[in-house]
């Protein structure tokens, strides 16, 4: 091929379309960088599949297209980009991580982490973060996607034959099931690997290392819902609950969902099947309260969704104020992976943290330095518990106003948990008493 006739070629039929490279750039999603680069004669052949983006942008079609794709020649190896399939795309709207997307995203483009573990309880959205995180790799940075699904049983568990890591690897980008095969067929490109961490054992962790030192350009996002230090060598990054307006200020409600990305996708919910209350006030407050009591936690929030088919919003509300574990389980009635998660949770605590999570769970929003009084406990000791319960997934962080101190809550989720084995407790701190005449619903058991 010709670099100078494919330049030339391109800058042409993107000025008889009337396009700058940056419209270029916008439409086909190729790098205005790259497209630069072609027309200047500064980089070798085009990729197979950086070519069909530009094509399509320009609306090339018949002999125009056909010499467009002769002029950039054949290529004697085709790159794993165009031979791999795009990655699973969220097939349901979802409750974004914008902020999440994009930290990730600037994370594995930096150099020196190869290896990023995402971890988190079940139902904070791990899975959608890394499809949305690789559609978008695979998108605007043409990088080849290998998207490993659950291997549907642990390796060596006894569940069928174990498939390995590396064997599954092979599979999908079409070569030999050993190391030195796999890692040869991966080290001529930038490639992201995501895997669910629970397929993993220690034979396939070493494996995971070996291609990593072996291909300088593999990126590796592993999922895991272990809380718990990562491995040497990897980054952790923990996905929490989404930030949630201050469920104390009932006349706020407007202003409330104006601010919050979590509060508007819940009343969009609700004006499909509440159309003309969607928009009051009294619907406003109640979402809000829902969404504070289940903790900003996108799981909970879907499933609280799915029961506005035979709810409105201030059954909801009280809902979520009786048994909070009941309305994260979905109508169908399969039960909540994040409660069971929870409760394991809890069972795992060392007594001493077990009681200063039981100490915090009666207040509302504190900071570290009011939980040196909640625990009458020095301020070392105080802050060496929040810093544990926030790791382990069981405070959530609440937005200060600038210059006030970090606040944290423990999640209402838990502290209905924790009722549940110490007999009753005292009412749930924050209710706004203007709340408090909506109807009663029938507590349902957790």
């Amino acid at each position: 091929m010709s670099t100078t006739q494919f330049g030339s070629m391109l800058r042409n039929a993107r000025k008889r379309a009337g396009m700058t490279q940056s419209q270029l750039a916008e439409i086909s999603t190729v790098s205005i960088r790259a497209i630069r680069d072609l027309e200047l004669e500064r980089t070798g052949s085009p990729r197979v599949q950086t070519v069909r983006l530009l094509a399509d942008a320009l609306r090339l079609d018949g002999v125009r297209r056909a010499e467009l794709e002769a002029v950039a020649g054949p290529r004697e190896v085709r790159s794993l980009y165009d031979d791999l399939p795009a990655p699973p795309a969220t097939l349901a709207s979802s409750i974004a991580r914008a902020e999440e997307t994009a930290s990730l995203i600037g994370l594995l483009r930096s150099t020196g982490h190869q290896l990023v573990r995402v971890t988190g309880a079940p139902g904070m959205g791990k899975t959608t973060l890394l499809q949305n995180v690789a559609g978008e790799l695979h998108r605007t940075g043409l990088v080849p996607v290998v998207f490993l699904d659950r291997a549907g049983g642990a390796p060596g568990s006894g569940h069928g034959v174990p498939r390995r890591l590396v064997s599954r690897v092979a599979e999908v980008i079409g070569c030999g099931a050993a190391l030195d095969d796999v890692a040869g067929r991966l080290a001529a490109d930038d490639v992201l690997l995501v895997v669910d961490g629970r397929d993993l054992d220690d034979r396939d962790q070493r494996d995971l290392r070996a291609l990593v030192r072996l291909c300088r350009g593999l990126r590796v996002l592993i999922e895991s819902r272990d809380l718990a230090a990562g491995r040497a060598g990897e980054i952790t990054f923990t996905l929490f609950p989404l930030d949630v307006p201050e469920w104390d200020r009932p006349a706020a409600g407007a202003a409330l969902a104006a601010d919050s990305p979590v509060l508007r996708y819940v009343l969009s919910h609700c004006a499909l099947l509440y159309p003309e209350k969607a928009s009051a006030p009294e619907t406003v407050a109640a979402v809000a309260g829902v969404c504070w009591l289940l903790d900003g936690i996108p799981a909970a929030l879907e499933s609280a969704v799915s029961w506005l088919l035979i709810y409105e919003p201030a059954e909801l509300l009280r809902m979520a104020q009786v048994s909070p574990a009941r309305l994260v389980t979905p109508p169908s009635g399969n039960g909540s992976p994040l409660v069971a998660w929870l409760r394991q949770a809890l069972a795992s605590l060392p007594s001493c943290r077990l009681a200063a999570l039981r100490g915090l769970a009666g207040s509302g929003p504190w900071s570290v330095s009011d939980a040196v009084a909640l625990l009458a406990g020095s301020g070392a000791d105080a802050a060496s518990a929040v810093h544990d319960l926030r790791a382990r997934g069981l405070v959530r962080r609440v937005k200060s106003a600038p210059g006030e101190a970090q606040r944290f809550v423990v999640l209402n989720l838990i502290r209905h948990l924790l009722r549940g084995e110490s007999g009753p407790q005292p009412p749930s701190y924050g209710v706004p008493l203007s709340w408090s005449p909506l109807r009663d619903v029938q507590p349902l058991t957790s």
